[in-house]
């Protein structure tokens, strides 16, 4: 299988299908079902647009749709969680129909049943009856926990890492196989690799990176096992001969065409094909696009959808042939070799669930793309402004608590602090669960280990700039707090800007220090719209956090640590009001209805 398309299949499957974490259940833990899905690792959320599409062979054992490939992972992930604690890969027939019984959030064409997954339960085969640790404790799973490890990731190639795990992985199925005499029984082959799936993650747990390098490369069992049973075993040399002289004959013919087509390429001068930008091949695991692709994708239903316009390009709504919506970034020309680098190199390292993912890329005819997660409920600001809808107090906390919890990762990164530098209204872009995701990072720069500031070029949104890092251009961490807090204050007042002037900032500023201070009333910065059905106390704990991430100097103000304790501190006493709420209103309920039922 050529090296872009497993690469691109590997990407996909971890970053580009479906949020299949948010789960329609009765509850994030099911007591029908068994299995916990709250701490499931994050995938972005999405549509699948596609109901009947073509069939795929998942793991090359299950066929199942476009729209279900995700679904191996997810349970596998969820069933690896359970086998920590109960000692049972799978769960029992009655169980997994319960989890079947669930259609996925806003996803009814997937679940269990639909995606071909019905079989996977205890004692429905020789291999669904093993405990883990029959399974962890066999001889043949040391291969696999040494092969997929996260020192064997990190020491080695990715692809040869992978190649390697998904061989140990597969060798090890054979064992059992052989030791339950079903070989050939397709049903006992795909069950006896998802045992190993879910033994191999268990391991894992407690390692979300080395989760997703694990899970990244599964899709690449589907190459091992058709290159495995494709091969045809001669026992006669005389037919092995020929073979080696048809491929040897087939490999000359190819090194020949390979040669003229990059002589042919060079010559009309399309350096696109020989010569990879440097700032594309540093970022390995994206999709690489075609202009064509591109084209389609946007052009989906005969119908363009303009998103918005920013200082670095164009986006548009485009939907890939696998049904999923995506927001596609075209580059204006005169960015190209500033913010498309910027944003591959950044996007393509780092991952959380309140940061936008990036999908893939296109570089073609002097074109430049990127292809992002589609977040349908579009961004801050325009919530700020809508008049038919109006952002609740509880959904204004959890906003700036998860965007906290965003910068928190941003800041804390493992090779150093990567500043975001234009954290604003229009840049928070949210999801149909008005789930926050920090986008657009044209202008991120990271500051390595040693490096606690940097001087570089001042750029940014000029109503949320650093005034430090505007007179001096030293860029530090605690440029991205100032920025911050001036969206908590815009957040608090319902302030209808969506660019803030420096006028409009400082006016904002001086306002709410004066309300901080207790020389205003704190009405005076409350949104009117909320009309009163704030938490005081802690609207009053946001003001003075933001207040301080808004010092005029970098040393006055808070770390992200420290804004995200406080941010996380209101959203808890948020959660803690609302469930009060609820069990006061269920009483007044239960009160009414006993009322009602006594003897005149």
């Amino acid at each position: 299988m050529d090296v872009v398309v497993v690469k691109a299949a590997l990407f996909f499957q971890l970053c580009l299908i479906f949020a299949l974490t948010a789960v329609s259940l009765a509850s994030p833990e099911d007591p029908e079902c068994g299995l916990n899905f709250t701490s499931s690792p994050y995938k972005p959320s999405g549509e699948c647009l596609a109901a009947d599409q073509e069939n795929i062979n998942e793991w090359d054992s299950f066929p199942t749709t476009r729209c279900c490939q995700n679904g191996l992972n997810f349970f596998s992930q969820a069933l690896a969680k359970h086998a920590i604690q109960q000692g049972n890969l799978f769960l029992h027939e009655d169980q997994w129909g319960q989890c079947a019984s669930g259609p996925f959030k806003h996803q009814p064409s997937v679940s269990i049943d639909k995606c071909g997954l019905g079989s996977l339960y205890q004692g429905s085969s020789q291999c669904s009856s093993q405990s883990l640790t029959s399974i962890v404790q066999d001889q043949n799973f040391k291969d696999v926990r040494d092969k997929c490890s996260s020192g064997f990731f990190s020491s080695s190639n990715f692809d040869d890492a992978c190649w390697g795990c998904m061989s140990a992985i597969k060798s090890a199925r054979d064992h059992f196989l052989d030791q339950f005499n079903a070989k050939d029984n397709q049903t006992e082959r795909a069950i006896c690799l998802v045992a190993l799936v879910i033994s191999a993650a268990t391991t894992k747990l407690d390692d979300p990176s080395s989760m997703d390098d694990f899970f990244s490369c599964l899709p690449a069992l589907n190459t091992l096992e058709k290159s495995s049973e494709d091969y045809i075993k001669i026992k006669y040399s005389l037919a092995e001969t020929l073979i080696a002289i048809v491929l040897a004959t087939f490999g000359m013919m190819m090194v020949i065409l390979l040669v003229k087509y990059v002589t042919r390429n060079a010559r009309a001068g399309r350096k696109l094909v020989l010569l990879k930008p440097k700032e594309f091949t540093s970022c390995p695991g994206l999709y690489s696009f075609s202009k064509a692709e591109i084209e389609n994708a946007i052009n989906f239903g005969d119908e363009k959808k303009f998103l918005g316009r920013g200082s670095a390009g164009q986006v548009f709504k485009g939907v890939l042939p696998s049904g999923q919506v995506v927001a596609i970034k075209q580059i204006f020309r005169s960015n190209m070799s500033d913010s498309f680098s910027r944003e591959l190199e950044n996007l393509s390292r780092v991952r959380h669930p309140n940061l936008v993912c990036l999908f893939g890329c296109c570089i073609e005819d002097g074109e430049q793309y990127l292809v992002y997660e589609y977040c349908s409920a579009g961004n801050l600001a325009q919530h700020l402004l809508r008049k038919d809808r109006v952002l609740s107090w509880e959904q204004r906390v959890n906003i700036l608590r998860d965007c906290a919890l965003a910068l928190r990762y941003l800041h804390n990164y493992i090779d150093g602090c990567i500043v975001h530098r234009d954290i604003k209204l229009t840049n928070i872009l949210l999801t149909e669960e008005l789930q926050p995701k920090l986008s657009d990072f044209g202008l991120a720069k990271m500051l390595d280990m040693e490096e606690s500031k940097v001087f570089t070029d001042v750029r940014g949104t000029i109503g949320y700039m650093d005034p430090e890092y505007m007179s001096n251009a030293k860029l530090t961490c605690a440029s991205d707090i100032y920025s911050f807090g001036i969206v908590a204050l815009q957040v608090l007042s319902g302030q209808k800007v969506i660019e803030l002037d420096l006028d409009a900032r400082d006016q904002l500023t001086r306002k709410a220090k004066d309300v901080s201070m207790r020389k205003r009333p704190l009405q005076d910065l409350e949104d009117p719209r909320l009309k009163g059905e704030v938490n005081s106390v802690d609207f009053e704990s946001i003001l003075q956090i933001a207040v301080l991430c808004v010092a005029k100097s970098s040393k006055g103000r808070p770390t992200i640590d420290i804004v995200f304790e406080e941010m996380d501190k209101v959203w808890k006493n948020t959660l803690s009001d609302k469930k009060a709420a609820e069990q006061s209103a269920l009483a007044a309920v239960r009160k009414s209805h006993s009322v009602g039922v006594l003897p005149v």
